[in-house]
């Protein structure tokens, strides 16, 4: 079994950045300075284990799961992770999910 990996995303001049590590107290600093993303990885197939956005705090500080907020278009995402092929067939999660979100056009002001 392999150790957990760490990716962490973030945004610097309207671009995306990533870095993956393998030490949890170096990928926490790195997300922490740079109110990014920070995504815990495991498994020999690679699973996620959680996407947690340094921008967003509790009450205690800790950083808050990360969520879909403002999103537009189609979304295609694989929510869930394929079940083992000996399982039923009405136990089986779609893979991907596909919802259509209307655009919000802001109103432009003083028009």
């Amino acid at each position: 079994m392999r150790t957990a990996s760490y990716l962490v995303i973030w945004w610097m001049f309207q671009a995306p950045h990533a870095a993956v590590f393998e030490n949890q107290i170096a990928a926490e600093a790195a997300a922490s300075v740079r109110n990014a993303l920070m995504i815990r990885m495991s498994g020999e197939d690679v699973q996620v284990d959680a996407v947690l956005d340094w921008y967003r705090r509790d009450n205690s500080g800790e950083p808050m799961p990360a969520e879909w907020r403002d999103v537009v278009g189609k979304v295609q995402v694989p929510w869930a992770s394929q079940k083992p092929s000996g399982q039923k067939a009405a136990d089986q999660v779609p893979l991907v999910t596909e919802t259509t979100v209307e655009p919000r056009i802001p109103k432009a002001r003083g028009v």
